[in-house]
């Protein structure tokens, strides 16, 4: 026997399985006769139908639009009060690198290790955090934040709140991480009252000093650190601001929520001598920036060609460092031993590469793949360039697990349209990525599915909707 229908004035478009037009069919209870129905549907007034059909045709227009700018979280994350997001960056057209993003990004799996690093004194540190399962203890605390934050009539930054997971994890507990979203959100709408902007600064990218040359086997992006480049007397504020434009550019155009969230850090001290180390206020300014980013965003430092004078006092420096630090700082005597993390060409000459050395750093010189750790060659010829230009803003901020939704909605990161777009491309594309079935097939699809309860018996408001909705 088919289902009794609801008043329309009761209906909710959630989009699941049901009547043909995506609403939910809800039993009223002991089963009605069909004069009952008829009585029952006769109680609903003009304007609760008139209600319905306008969200019906809301629903058919919007469902995909909300994927893409992710503006509704749904009831689990909705106690995060959140502010507007500034604008942090801008870069003119002609100076992005085209493989800022590349095609292997979008099917990258990455491991457990990856995922959260653990460390040999049982202390962990989760590096991806967004549109990837959570577990249930992290869960169970960042809805007890959410609603810490709406007793204390708290409002974030979308972009501090979908890094809560990464503050409690590092602080580990309520209140310190909720101190520290607050620290961090005041420091980010006070330095990005208006974006850095990319013009400002191109004297000093195109020194050398600091830039992105390629990605490591885990397709984190790799930013070289080189002080001798450093002009002297350079101000102190302006190693900090160049490390932030960088870190910005990677959050929107390098990073894919839920598989690469992190970036590497290659400090090359070649050719240092003692008039150029940075004085104290310059490494301060930069321990300040590096502080007021997300716990998590650099996997690892690598630190080469270490003076002889610094090299002999390593091993004092790594006796005082905690594990957890000790771990993620690695001290390279041999530089084969990048190989080991990186593809050839993914690192320069002068760091166990087969690139010529760098010359020009802005654009940031970011080769294609391959990405797997000690290959050569390159896939420059067949590569996809400018992947970046599908990823919006909300897309790349990512969002974090919702266990009421459905996990492919959880890892969703593309809009329908730049699915599709990607699709024809014929990239290689991974299953979290939900692409969609073309708009024919689907239709047809539909047609097929058309439930027979919801044909004769659904309440014709509803049989209209089904109609607009296809």
């Amino acid at each position: 026997m088919p289902l009794s229908c609801l008043p329309i004035s009761k209906w909710k478009a959630t989009w699941k399985d049901g009547c043909c037009c995506g609403l939910v069919q809800t039993k009223l209870g002991p089963k009605k006769s069909r004069s009952d129905r008829k009585a029952l549907l006769d109680e609903t007034n003009e304007a609760d139908a008139d209600a319905a059909l306008s969200n019906i045709q809301q629903a058919a227009r919007g469902n995909d639009a909300n994927i893409q700018d992710f503006g509704d979280f749904g009831d689990f994350l909705a106690h995060f009060e959140t502010l507007p997001e500034p604008t942090t960056i801008e870069v003119q057209e002609g100076n992005f690198a085209a493989f800022s993003l590349p095609e292997e990004c979008l099917s990258y799996v990455p491991k457990p290790s990856e995922v959260v690093l653990n460390f040999q004194n049982g202390e962990s540190e989760r590096m991806i955090s967004c549109n990837i399962e959570l577990s249930k203890n992290e869960l169970s605390m960042l809805q007890k934040c959410r609603e810490e934050a709406a007793r204390q009539g708290l409002a974030f930054l979308p972009s501090i709140t979908v890094a809560a997971v990464r503050y409690l994890n590092d602080v580990g507990d309520l209140q310190g991480a909720l101190q520290k979203m607050q620290e961090n959100q005041a420091w980010r709408l006070n330095y990005f009252q208006k974006p850095l902007h990319d013009f400002e600064m191109l004297d000093d990218l195109k020194k050398g000093f600091l830039y992105f040359c390629g990605r490591d086997a885990g397709l984190r992006p790799a930013l070289v650190m080189r002080p001798s480049r450093c002009p002297p007397g350079m101000a102190c504020d302006q190693f900090g601001r160049l490390f932030v434009f960088c870190m910005e550019y990677f959050l929107r155009y390098m990073m894919i929520p839920g598989k690469v969230e992190n970036i590497v850090v290659i400090v090359d001290l070649k050719d240092l001598s003692y008039s150029q180390l940075p004085p104290v206020a310059a490494v301060l300014e930069l321990k300040d920036v590096l502080v007021k980013q997300d716990a998590g965003r650099v996997f690892c430092f690598y630190v080469c060609n270490l003076p002889f004078i610094v090299r002999a006092g390593v091993s004092v420096v790594q006796a005082a460092m905690t594990e957890k630090q000790r771990q993620k700082m690695r001290f390279v005597s041999d530089l084969s031993e990048l190989q080991g993390d990186f593809a050839l060409n993914q690192l320069e000459s002068d760091l166990g590469g087969t690139r010529e050395l760098e010359t020009n750093f802005f654009p940031f010189p970011l080769p294609p793949g391959p990405f797997t750790a000690g290959t050569p060659g390159s896939n420059e010829e067949k590569a996809t360039p400018n992947l970046h230009r599908l990823l919006s803003p909300e897309a790349a901020r990512g969002r974090l697990w919702n266990p009421k939704k459905r996990p492919e909605e959880n890892r969703r990161v593309f809009s329908e349209e730049a699915r599709a777009e990607l699709q024809e491309m014929e990239l290689e594309l991974g299953n979290t990525l939900e692409l969609p079935t073309p708009k024919a097939s689907r239709a047809k699809l539909e047609n097929q599915s058309v439930n027979s309860q919801c044909m004769f018996f659904c309440n014709p408001f509803c049989r209209v909707g089904c109609h607009v909705a296809r």
